[in-house]
């Protein structure tokens, strides 16, 4: 009889790739270079892209301003330095600016220019205005 393959630490990369807050607290670190990541983490960030904004809403919800901005700015500089984040309008910082907005946390503007400066994606940081 023939045996079905299972992948080594299935589960664990199947706890990897959900977006949690504690999945996303793992980017904080590397916010000013996401090409040093470890690659699963950012395969796993990768995924995150494909996530909804309502998703991203519930999961901002646990983790602190400074978080949410550093895994802002991973996901700008990821876009500009990492093949395959290219995203546009559906950029992760988007929904973190925008859940921040929603509660009244809207970030001050050195922090907006500085997250603007990184990047020539025109949607950052709030999205498609015509929306």
């Amino acid at each position: 009889m023939i045996g079905q393959w299972e992948p080594e630490n299935s589960d664990a990369q199947a706890q990897n790739t959900e977006l949690s807050a504690t999945a996303l607290a793992q980017l904080i670190g590397y916010a000013d270079a996401p090409a040093q990541a470890p690659e699963d983490l950012k395969q796993a960030a990768l995924q995150w892209l494909n996530e909804t904004e309502a998703a991203w809403t519930q999961v901002c919800a646990n983790l602190t301003d400074d978080q949410l901005l550093s895994i802002a700015f991973f996901y700008t500089r990821a876009e500009m330095t990492l093949s395959g984040f290219e995203s546009g309008a559906r950029n992760p910082a988007i929904h973190v600016f925008r859940y921040l907005k929603s509660q009244g946390r809207k970030p001050d503007k050195d922090t907006t220019r500085a997250l603007k400066a990184l990047t020539d994606n025109r949607f950052i940081p709030y999205g498609n205005a015509l929306l």
